[in-house]
């Protein structure tokens, strides 16, 4: 199940740009507005002890005016201001999510910072990245420190005990993937260890007869490459092919949803398919009519729907020959949704040759 965060972001998605950064920081700045853990954040990440803060503030968005040796205004994704005691402090932070540097963009910061520093602040920027990107930052009284959001992720893990709004923070950030681990599991080895084994046996199920299968009725699946492309993107191994009309065919193992890999088949359709109409109450049908086959139907009008049969990797198993077991379950059951092809000839396919 996906956050809450997801689902909101979700409906937000239909902007002409996807905000993920911006989307982030207006999550993360509540944390940071509370002083126990921004003291923490500090004692953590800039090796500062600081003591008794207050009259912490964080706004998002905060616009600098363009100084005279700059090229445009700036604004840092989050800006913290509080006090120790007598002495006021500034904070940048710069999140980047897949995304480089602007252009000048630290240098423009730090800048700010530095000036400033002229009516009495003592200043920091942060540079906080999704992937490794280092960077050299002028010394000067500014403290620049950089780290990587798994970093945050694992901190964060330490107050999400009892902390509702924590659990969605942190489900969220799994969600978009910044919580991966940087340690090796004993099965993570052994896997690495059998990949090529592993990938050959996926290959196996994938070629010869599901593939000849899969290309007399529906077309000629994409290239292998495009395997990976699913693997990497959307956590399953797969052979599938675009139906046009956004519409999308396809079949292999999903790595996500269970405890085990599943073998799957399936029919997936973009909302902005000419008949989703027509297809969503096909896919209802034909579910409800075909043992086993699930229609999940969209969430809202922009939203992917799909129809698909699956099960677990583990029903193989007992089968002598496992290959052949799942090489069955994939041509019976694309020959099934070859059914359902047929009963909407009406409708744009490619056409197999």
């Amino acid at each position: 199940m996906v956050s809450s965060y997801s689902k909101i972001y979700n409906l937000l998605r239909q902007s002409d740009s996807n905000p993920y950064e911006d989307y982030l920081t207006e999550i993360i700045a509540p944390i940071f507005g509370q002083p126990d853990l921004l003291t923490d954040f500090f004692k953590r990440f800039a090796d500062l002890n600081l003591s008794e803060i207050s009259r912490v503030k964080a706004y998002t968005q905060k616009t600098y005016s363009k100084l005279h040796t700059h090229d445009t205004d700036s604004r840092p994704d989050l800006v913290i201001t509080f006090s120790e005691g007598d002495t006021k402090h500034l904070v940048f932070i710069e999140n980047k999510l897949g995304s480089g540097e602007g252009h000048h963009q630290l240098k423009r910061y730090r800048e700010h910072l530095e000036q400033s520093e002229e009516e009495g602040f003592t200043t920091y920027l942060f540079y906080i990245t999704q992937y490794f990107d280092p960077k050299h930052v002028a010394s000067t009284s500014t403290k620049f420190f950089q780290l990587q959001w798994f970093q945050l992720y694992i901190w964060l893990q330490e107050y999400n005990k009892q902390d509702l709004y924590y659990k969605q923070v942190l489900k969220y950030m799994e969600d978009i993937e910044l919580n991966k681990s940087r340690t090796f599991l004993p099965q993570d080895v052994y896997a690495i260890q059998n990949l090529g084994r592993t990938i050959s046996m996926l290959d196996q199920c994938l070629n010869e007869r599901t593939t000849h299968t899969f290309t007399n009725l529906f077309g000629k699946p994409k290239p292998w490459g495009n395997r990976a492309i699913e693997l990497r993107e959307y956590n399953r191994y797969v052979i599938q092919n675009d139906q046009s009309d956004w519409k999308y065919i396809g079949c292999g193992f999903s790595f996500e949803q269970a405890d085990y890999p599943e073998v799957s088949v399936y029919i997936e359709v973009h909302p902005n398919s000419k008949h989703k109409s027509i297809l969503m109450d096909a896919f209802k049908q034909f579910a409800a009519t075909n043992e086993e086959w699930i229609y999940e139907a969209p969430e809202d009008r922009n939203d992917e729907f799909m129809l698909y049969v699956c099960q677990s990797l583990t029903h193989f198993l007992s089968a002598p020959d496992h290959i052949d077991a799942i090489e069955t379950f994939f041509i019976q059951r694309l020959e099934e949704l070859n059914e359902l092809k047929q009963s909407l000839s009406q409708l744009n396919w490619i056409v197999v040759e």
